[in-house]
């Protein structure tokens, strides 16, 4: 029969066209291709993959139908074999590190490497494969195909999500193909990568009725008649595969009949082959066929030889690790393996499942790959007992949690159908709470809850206390990430751990519970918690190393949060903190404890310090891949900090165009606060509305946004009182007490304070005065403008203003100045309030403080009083030519001319790789430069960058 794959891709020239241009674009990383089964992804690809050149490593992975019972990151790993079959083993070897984790993947680096570390983790794994693709990159382009992530297991999306995140985009080019109605998960990744510009996303759409034409006339080979066309493009809906389907099948034939259009007419080898390649499934070894139709080798090649002919079947590489017989075959499309399965009676589907659990029980293939495929396979063939063994030794034989998730939750449901079945050294109680605990460990978060209920009720209690204790805190922490909190369950798992022997789970828990406390205010239980936490390591006769390390780096943060009121004594502890950080290879508790260390700081007004530790987080963020999880907020704190020392043009600058757009919700919601707040200092009310209208529509009503509610109340009252709009303000006051006004004393201090100075303002609201805690300066420097606005003395103002310059707050302090100069007047002291409505013009001045400014000459103005005009200042060089390049983009081409990467870039400027990326692409297009040494030599001729 006539090949039935026309050879002329039909429709489909833009999507290859977008996807050779995201090769040599730097501003790109990914390129996700979604659309329905037979749409044409693959064909896609694979078009544009041949177009390569030859010198381009193009490494293609899989991810299995049965994605959940394969081994995790599966497509990632068979790319990556697929790179050392194109550059050779030695060279990726050398590039890794020693006992490399990337070796639980290649058995044959490990050969070279050496076996990786047993407490390797994901951020090791992923910041090898991060590395490894870069260093391959600087002397080739690399492309990477992902196809079916629809099947893709937790791993390899977060793989995916950690890889976008954080490549250099030069040489290296991620290719994913999926289907967006068959995976919630993927969905919900896509929504989340799409706010990332270094993605593109192709939806290719159905076929038109000429292009459909078109497919016909290659497909047959003549001009097909328009009342076909018509046919074909009515019924196949503009779907490539099932055009293809049509041109060779009947009139009014069901979707699964077309589909088996592909295998009419073969001869019976070619048939018995194809039904037995559709039990075993893509992916398919050849031994393991051979095995399956016991054809003589000849007859078998030849039948073989005449599916991939007839494109049902293509053949595909095996894996190095799997010996002779590993290379195999997959079918063209899934919809065609799965109408030739459903096509076979469920007799011959189960005997020849059974029939294939036997073949692999005679090959050698690795542990987990072993099991994996035959928990499958005797599930299929109703061998359940025998499925229920295989997926818990699969499931033992994995070390990564979310990879476990699924073997464990198969044999709580197998065995649940199996009453009477039993497995070698466990109990049903024990794997649930090995489910909980991988469910934990990978965010799994209702399935872990759910189980963690169900394996309470089974396991007992009192005679199991420490397994009931380890599921009563698995399932706190699992309740805390929704964001309800931990409940009763932190306390009734301590409750049951036994205090003697010291452990270090007993430990762990207390230091959570410890965090807990910190940020509900309750410094006496913190400071209890995280003392017994060291007692405890004290006291431990052995134990990791690392995880101690980590515990005591714990447990000193949260003293320091708990010392709030004593911040030399704070100061001391994180200091602590951070020595020990040095001693555990858990880097991403050296981020912690910065967003600790940065939050205490800032609230305590020490705001030079929380910059020196917000940078030095960013830093070490960057150094563990992790920019993305800590960024933000610690982003947020460091515009704030620089808002109150009134470095505004700094703080306008931290978080630029770029960036503030990869950010999530609630971050742009805070700096946008801030940007709100400096707008109205700077005069420009048009500009502080708009910015505080929008924060309010990304705050949400969510749990963290509350504090931020408040601050949006005090930036709306601001705005109101500037425009002396009393009634707006007043609004603004009495909707604010539907927020939890005591929870947030540092929020409410302010608001508190600028209500008292309106009147008929509500009552409820200032009578919060004499409740709200004062735990910092800062609060001691609100409090003091609270007594100010009651009392209306020009001591009480000077007071507040001092409270304010020993913040080094000069936007606050001149404001009270300003109201204190007010009350001179009024007391007749005009020599004083002079002299102090001239210290709020320098000030305001040197702020840009156009609002204060003007309300200083304007009191001058009405008590007739001499102001000196703030001096003026240097005259105005000429502009150079800039380009059109922003401050930050000149920030970037001065580190593209020291030849610095992306990441450097990054790490130096404090942004992600990607943002540094999209930079560096801007800075090209400006300066009509096409690479970056260009950019660099058009930069030094113009004086953009100083030469020396």
């Amino acid at each position: 029969m006539s090949e039935t794959v026309s050879s002329v891709l039909v429709g489909r020239a833009g999507e290859v066209a977008a996807l050779a241009a995201a090769v040599a674009d730097e501003q790109v990383s990914a390129v996700l291709i979604g659309g329905e089964a037979g749409i044409g992804k693959s064909r896609v690809v694979a078009e544009f993959s041949a177009r390569l050149t030859v010198s381009t490593v193009c490494a293609v992975g899989r991810c299995s139908e049965f994605g959940g019972t394969a081994m995790p990151f599966a497509p990632f790993a068979a790319a990556f074999a697929s790179i050392i079959r194109s550059v050779g083993v030695e060279e990726v070897a050398a590039l890794l590190p020693p006992r490399p984790a990337l070796a639980k993947w290649l058995p044959q680096v490990a050969v070279r490497s050496g076996v990786p570390a047993t407490d390797s983790d994901r951020t090791q794994l992923f910041g090898e494969v991060l590395l490894l693709l870069e260093q391959l990159a600087l002397t080739r382009p690399v492309v990477v195909v992902l196809e079916d992530l629809h099947w893709a297991d937790s791993g390899t999306r977060e793989l995916l999500s950690f890889l976008v995140a954080n490549l250099e985009r030069r040489g290296v080019l991620l290719v994913g193909t999926y289907r967006p109605a068959e995976s919630a998960p993927m969905r919900d990744l896509l929504a989340q990568l799409r706010r990332d510009p270094a993605v593109r996303v192709l939806a290719p759409a159905p076929l038109t009725r000429h292009e459909v034409g078109r497919q016909l006339a290659a497909l047959t080979g003549s001009e097909p008649e328009p009342a076909v066309i018509s046919r074909v493009f009515e019924r196949s809906g503009g779907n490539p595969l099932f055009v293809e389907a049509l041109s060779r099948s009947r009139d009014g034939a069901e979707l699964t009949d077309l589909l088996l259009s592909f295998v009419s007419g073969l001869s019976a080898d070619g048939r018995a082959v194809a039904d037995a390649a559709a039990v075993i499934g893509s992916g398919m070894r050849h031994q393991t066929l051979a095995a399956l139709v016991d054809l003589p080798e000849p007859a078998l090649l030849a039948a073989v030889r005449e599916l991939t002919d007839r494109h049902v079947l293509r053949t595909v590489d095996g894996e190095p690790s799997e010996g002779p017989g590993s290379s195999g075959y997959e079918f063209r499309h899934v919809l065609i393996r799965q109408a030739i399965y459903h096509d076979l009676l469920p007799a011959q589907r189960v005997g020849m499942h059974a029939a294939v659990a036997e073949i692999i029980g005679r090959q050698t293939l690795p542990p987990t790959r072993y099991y994996a495929e035959l928990a499958q396979h005797t599930e299929a063939a109703g061998d359940l007992h025998r499925a229920l063994l295989a997926y818990w030794n699969c499931a033992r034989g994995l070390d990564d949690a979310a990879a476990r998730v699924h073997p464990l939750r198969r044999v709580v449901q197998l065995w649940d159908r199996l009453p009477t079945a039993e497995l070698p050294d466990t109990t049903r109680a024990r794997v649930l709470a090995e489910l909980v605990a991988a469910c934990n460990r990978c965010g799994e978060i209702t399935l872990g809850i759910d189980t963690a209920d169900r394996a309470l009720r089974e396991l007992d209690r009192s005679g199991e206390p420490v397994e009931a204790a380890q599921l009563y805190l698995h399932r706190a922490a699992l309740r805390s990430r929704t964001g309800a909190g931990p409940g009763t369950d932190l306390d009734r798992g301590l409750a049951l751990l036994p205090v003697d022997p010291p452990s270090l789970l007993r430990a762990q828990a207390l230091a959570t519970r410890a965090l807990q406390s910190a940020f509900s205010g309750d410094s006496a239980a913190t400071i209890e918690d995280a003392d017994e936490v060291l007692r405890i390591l004290d006291a431990l006769p052995d134990g990791t190393p690392s995880a101690i390390a980590a515990l005591t780096a714990r447990a000193h943060a949260y003293r320091g949060l708990a010392c709030r009121d004593d911040i030399d004594t704070a100061i001391a502890h994180f200091e602590t903190a951070r020595a020990a950080v040095a001693e555990t290879t858990d880097l991403r508790i050296g981020m912690d404890v910065a967003v600790w260390e940065s939050a205490l700081l800032h609230s305590a007004g020490r705001y030079a310090a929380a910059i020196e530790v917000i940078e030095r987080g960013l830093r070490t963020a960057h150094s563990v891949f992790h920019f993305e999880e800590s960024g933000p907020i610690l982003f947020v704190k460091w515009v704030q900090s620089l808002t109150a020392l009134g470095r505004w043009d700094e703080a306008l600058a931290v978080v630029d165009d770029v960036q503030l757009g990869q950010l999530p919700p609630l971050t742009i919601a805070a700096v946008k606060l801030c940007y709100s707040t400096i707008a109205v200092a700077q005069g420009d009310s048009s500009a502080a509305e708009r910015l505080s209208a929008q924060a309010g529509e990304l705050l949400g009503d969510g749990a963290y946004a509350r504090q931020y509610r408040i601050q949006l109340a005090v930036v709306q009252a601001t705005i109101a009182l500037t425009h002396n709009d009393i009634d707006t303000a007043r609004t603004v006051f009495t909707e604010a007490l539907a927020h939890p006004l005591l929870a947030h004393p540092r929020e409410t201090w302010p608001l508190v304070a600028s209500a008292a100075g309106v009147e008929q303002a509500p009552p409820e609201l200032l009578a919060l005065a004499s409740s709200l805690p004062r735990t910092s300066p800062v609060d001691n420097a609100n409090a003091a403008a609270y007594r100010a606005q009651t009392s209306h003395t020009s001591t009480d103002w000077t007071t507040a203003a001092d409270s304010w310059a020993a913040l080094d707050q000069p936007y606050e302090r001149a404001r009270a100045l300003l109201t204190a100069a007010e009350c001179l007047v009024a007391e007749s002291n005009r020599e004083s309030a002079t002299t102090l409505i001239g210290t709020v013009c320098t000030i305001a001045a040197d702020l840009g403080a156009v609002a204060l400014t003007d309300a200083a000459h304007n009191l001058a103005r009405r008590a007739r009083l001499p102001v000196a005009h703030a001096h003026p200042g240097p005259a105005t060089a000429p502009t150079p030519r800039t380009f059109g390049l922003t401050a930050r983009e000149l920030d970037v081409l001065r580190l593209v001319a020291k030849g610095m990467t992306n990441r450097a870039i990054a790490t130096e400027l404090y942004i992600s790789a990607n943002t540094a990326g999209v930079h560096v692409s801007r800075i090209l297009t400006k300066l009509s430069a096409t690479s970056r040494t260009e950019a660099a030599a058009i930069a030094h001729r113009n004086g953009l960058i100083d030469d020396h």
